[in-house]
């Protein structure tokens, strides 16, 4: 429970930065939105350049020491923030806050399989991703609230509280003595789960939706219109509740143990809540539209690369799903940076179409025949 609780303060801690770096640094250094949007795209390098090298340090030196000096370093990263003068350091910034959240993520991904019973790993695996999630979404959600009325810098204070916060309820997780492991400096272990490329590229697809809709360029993403009158009302506080929803919505009888079914219902809830975001002054029917189908479809594609994954690999299926999902979010961002906004709605319909067909004509035929588990 403390792995999980620490999860969702660690993604809470980074995605509150989200949707108000790439306009409060446009501002601060001068330089147009496109430009600082492309930060996302180096945070996803850095978790990638860390990749190689996530296996060695989790076998080599004790996990829950990594995991804790990896969120470390992300809270100096972020404290960092306030004193980035051009567009440079900004960019090295974001990718040595990728490489430590890679890190710090991958270790506790390792330390939740760890301290689970070996029955329990998939349920677990599931939990923690799920509490990821949500943990993003109240992320993005109060980063949104607190850009409205508080300054850059108390922002940044919110987000270390929430990152030291993650760490003391790591160092209260008993982990079992585990004896070093003699290992490679650099592998695939813990890292990408190479038979999984498919549902890898179609998780991109299906992330990079939400992920137009994060930064706050787009300053209609925020205004809801009740009543008559236009208030303020953050997107993905009806993300998250459609998401919560989805607890309950997969428990439905016709829903129960069907991955198919509910991937493609949730891909559908992608496309619709997209449209409706283009045809509707109110924000909240396709917000908690959008949270409902990504609720659906994250588990499940967990899931998938669980089966696809053979012995001793699930922390490796585990990594994987985060990467690409990081992957998606990122290009999703630096997209909406670029975009118009009808540019942005006609690109996320594309997409949100594009990852329905990818699945039901080649991930889903993929991992039927390739599945392990």
């Amino acid at each position: 429970m403390r792995i999980c609780i620490a999860n969702l303060l660690l993604f809470s801690s980074l995605y509150v930065l989200f949707p108000v770096l790439p306009v409060e640094m446009a501002s601060r250094l001068g330089v147009s939105v496109a430009q600082t949007g492309v930060v996302f795209l180096f945070f996803t390098l850095g978790m990638f350049l860390m990749g190689p090298f996530y296996a060695y340090l989790v076998d080599v030196y004790k996990r829950k020491h990594v995991c804790l000096y990896a969120m470390a370093a992300m809270v100096a990263a972020t404290s960092g923030y306030a004193f980035v003068n051009n567009l440079n350091e900004l960019l090295l910034l974001c990718m040595v806050q990728g490489m430590a959240f890679g890190v710090a993520t991958t270790a506790d991904i390792t330390l939740a399989i760890d301290v689970t019973n070996t029955t329990l790993r998939s349920a677990g695996n599931v939990g923690l991703s799920w509490m990821a999630r949500l943990g993003m979404m109240l992320g993005l959600m109060s980063g949104a609230c607190f850009h409205s009325i508080y300054t850059f810098e108390n922002l940044l204070s919110f987000s270390i509280l929430l990152g030291v916060v993650a760490m003391l309820a790591v160092m209260g997780v008993y982990v079992p003595f585990r004896a070093p492991i003699v290992t490679k400096f650099y592998s695939f272990d813990r890292f990408l789960l190479l038979r999984g490329w498919v549902p890898a590229f179609n998780i991109m697809l299906v992330m990079f939706v939400p992920g137009l809709f994060i930064p706050l360029a787009h300053p209609f993403l925020e205004q809801s219109l009740v009543g008559g009158s236009a208030v303020f009302l953050p997107l993905f506080g009806g993300v998250g509740a459609g998401y919560l929803l989805s607890l309950f919505a997969s428990r439905l009888f016709f829903m129960k143990g069907k991955m198919t079914r509910k991937i493609m219902i949730g891909l559908g809830l992608e496309i619709l809540a997209v449209s409706l975001i283009g045809m509707t002054f109110s924000l909240l029917a396709p917000s908690l539209l959008l949270g409902l189908g990504l609720g659906l479809v994250l588990p499940e594609f967990l899931r998938m690369f669980v089966k696809l994954s053979l012995h001793c690999q699930r922390g490796t299926a585990n990594t994987t799903h985060l990467l690409f999902s990081e992957l998606g979010i990122a290009l999703g961002i630096a997209a909406a940076c670029v975009l118009t906004r009808e540019e942005m709605l006609h690109v996320g319909e594309l997409v949100a179409a594009a990852a329905l067909l990818f699945f039901a004509f080649v991930t889903y035929p993929y991992v039927k025949r390739n599945r392990v588990r």
